[in-house]
């Protein structure tokens, strides 16, 4: 109740706002100089916010403000009221991605209702995943990515890569419209129970003789809540001290930069060229799946826009040699993960993390990627020059790495053994670099 008093506050001051005194009313040129209220403004100072501050710049291409009185917009209204926070958190999940989706949406002249989309979906979470396997800020589920051309494989999920996933529900969005004539909140009902759900129920009510906007027909009760839930958000950024919300500002200014890489390239090795951590790396390319890049692409890297210059330079000057720290090996009849872990100097853990294996069990013609300590031609020298430590009683891999000079990783990883592998009194144990 208290939400929908407050919208029919804030329609009535759109209303009396221009009966004022303060505004003349013989000059209609005269009314973008002062606010709802009627109080007079500075003409510039909407064009300085805007640039400064995301949300502001969204505010500016809202088309749907008519709408927040509806009942339904309201209830939603209600409903995000009752969490204070969800905005904050909102801000907080969006500051990466809302520049380039904003940008994305302002360049293709649609409503900036658009790029609110991803609030409702995911929380602008791009790792965010549904029971029903829908992934990724936009929320495809895999026949509608697979439909709309997005790659899913063992190494790259483009539902969950924001450049990809943004550019193509932005595609399908603009499809839907033209389908449905223009009609946005028709659109955002098919975005949500597709585009057959919505002309059904179009057909039904014109049979009846029924109106066949979207308010008026029978659809699905997720997509009664969906477009509301737009337009309650939307409402929301457009007047949150009117709702009691904090709007945490998002700087009006490009996050990430594309890097474009030569081939596949591993990604601790871009961190490490980036001077950034991993973790960041992980959150502006959640699309692959591995530690290293898709081998048929898409051959770039998103970071930090104050690092990719650096990183670009790097990046040209990096021997194909020097990309990949990983191999790939195909699995053959008489394979155990044991003994392709001794043949690429490496434990079977590592292998099993690499390839999230939850068991030793292989099957014969999977592909593994196997992770390499050294570069391949290092390998080998090793490979061809190491000597044996006998396995006395009391004796550790730890003893036997200090008594080398050599550290515990590099032991194990040059037996193919694992932190929890046992040492046999009386076997011999390699030594590299011997």
């Amino acid at each position: 109740m208290l939400g929908k008093i407050s919208v029919s506050l804030l329609l009535f001051g759109l209303i009396t706002g221009c009966q004022t005194t303060a505004v003349n009313t013989s000059f209609n040129s005269n009314y973008q100089h002062y606010d709802k209220n009627g109080l007079p403004i500075n003409p510039n100072a909407s064009d300085q916010s805007a640039n400064n501050d995301l949300w502001e710049l969204t505010r500016r291409h809202l088309k749907f403000t008519d709408s927040y009185n509806k009942a339904r917009v309201v209830n939603e209204i209600n409903y995000f009221n009752r969490y204070p926070l969800h905005m904050t958190k909102v801000s907080q999940q969006a500051l990466p991605y809302y520049y380039f989706v904003l940008q994305e949406v302002l360049k293709r002249d649609l409503p900036s209702e658009v790029a609110l989309v991803p609030i409702i979906e995911s929380l602008y979470d791009p790792t965010a995943y549904s029971q029903g396997k829908a992934s990724g800020i936009w929320q495809f589920i895999p026949s509608t990515a697979t439909y709309l051309g997005i790659e899913i494989n063992d190494w790259y999920d483009g539902r969950r890569d924001v450049i990809t996933s943004t550019n193509t529900a932005l595609d399908y969005l603009s499809q839907l419209n033209k389908r449905f004539d223009g009609d946005w909140m028709l659109t955002f009902a098919a975005y949500n129970s597709g585009g057959g759900t919505v002309s059904k129920a179009i057909r039904k009510n014109r049979e009846k003789g029924l109106p066949t906007d979207y308010w008026s027909l029978k659809l699905p009760k997720e997509t009664t809540k969906y477009v509301p839930r737009i337009l309650a958000i939307a409402a929301l950024i457009n007047t949150p001290t009117q709702f009691n919300i904090k709007l945490p500002s998002i700087a009006n200014e490009p996050y990430f930069k594309e890097v474009k890489l030569k081939g596949q390239t591993d990604l601790n090795k871009i961190a490490a060229l980036a001077s950034i951590s991993n973790e960041v790396i992980q959150q502006l390319n959640p699309g692959f799946n591995r530690n290293v890049t898709a081998p048929s692409g898409p051959h770039r890297i998103l970071v930090p826009i104050h690092k990719a210059d650096k990183l670009q330079l790097a990046i040209n000057n990096l021997k194909k040699t020097e990309r990949l720290n990983w191999s790939q090996y195909r699995v053959v009849a008489g394979d155990s993960l044991g003994k392709i872990a001794q043949q690429y100097g490496v434990s079977t853990a590592v292998i099993k993390s690499a390839n999230a294996l939850t068991s030793s069990r292989i099957k014969i013609g999977a592909t593994l990627l196997i992770p390499s300590y050294a570069s391949s031609k290092t390998q080998q020298q090793v490979a061809k020059s190491h000597k044996t430590h006998q396995i006395n009683d009391g004796d550790t891999v730890w003893d036997i790495a200090k008594k080398h000079k050599l550290s515990v990783n590099e032991i194990l990883a040059f037996n193919g053994l694992s932190k929890s592998s046992t040492l046999r009194i009386g076997s011999s144990i390699k030594i590299p670099r011997g």
